[in-house]
């Protein structure tokens, strides 16, 4: 295994200050939309959110994701990943996650979201999210850039997607070190504390080694609860669509917001 460049972490912990830099400058700030009342939309639960889009400062939640194999159980390692995520602005949120697999550290991964502003139906809202992360045993720094627009069609119908590109740099990239992502969810709020949904993704946030970057295809139905001491829960099973083979996993988000 290799050891972690030093020289790598300090190019991507200083690229992502530089961000932070360049959504809080003067201009961006002055263009935000002060969101008084934040369009409800449910976050999906493989490819989530940093906090909900319209986060209010302060915001804190603490969650976990799983990725158990119902499969291919000797190919396939239990992949899962404790985050904090943060609102230090109105609508400006940071995250910072520590991807397993089994018992071993994989990477380091720190995202931000900015959210631009919504209609003034309260319909529509929007954002960007931005998420780097470093592996541990490869020469890889992976770049994700996406536009996350999402929309409530009623109190019961909304949907969401998270649509932009992920890019690889580093000496262990692989020869393809690009993909587009396209992810979309539909969700039913079926009454206070139960959703229901589908999700949609052509890539999948949990891999944390080299891979070809080929379209895939997971298909989650998922099933989300929320009590009200802030403990919630997301679970779901459903298959992913590789080019030689198909992958079934059960999926289960434990968060606690604050």
């Amino acid at each position: 295994m290799k050891v972690l460049n030093l020289n790598n972490c300090i190019h991507f912990v200083k690229s992502l200050i530089l961000l932070v830099i360049l959504f809080l400058s003067d201009s961006l700030l002055s263009q935000e939309k002060n969101i008084q009342e934040t369009v409800n939309i449910p976050e999906p639960l493989m490819f989530d959110l940093v906090r909900g889009l319209g986060a209010k400062q302060g915001e804190l939640e603490i969650n976990s994701l799983a990725d158990f194999p119902l499969n291919n159980n000797s190919e396939r390692t239990v992949e899962w990943a404790p985050e904090i995520e943060y609102a230090l602005f109105n609508n400006f949120a940071v995250e910072l996650e520590f991807p397993f697999e089994n018992l071993e550290l994989e990477a380091y991964k720190m995202a931000i979201q900015w959210t631009i502003g919504a209609s003034k139906n309260n319909k529509f809202i929007h954002g960007i999210q931005i998420i780097g992360e470093k592996y541990i045993h490869e020469d890889i720094l992976e770049m994700n850039f996406l536009y996350v627009p999402a929309y409530r069609f009623s109190k019961v119908w909304s949907a969401i997607g998270l649509f932009g590109f992920m890019t690889e740099s580093g000496a262990d990239a692989p020869e393809k070190n690009y993909t587009i992502i396209l992810n979309t969810s539909v969700f039913a709020d079926i009454n206070k504390h139960t959703v229901v949904g589908v999700e949609i993704n052509n890539s999948d946030p949990t891999i944390q080694k080299v891979d070809s970057n080929e379209m895939e295809l997971l298909i989650l139905p998922q099933v989300h609860y929320e009590f009200e001491s802030g403990f919630s829960f997301q679970f779901g099973v459903g298959p992913k669509f590789m080019e030689n083979r198909t992958n079934a996993s059960a999926v289960l988000r434990v968060i606690k917001s604050f």
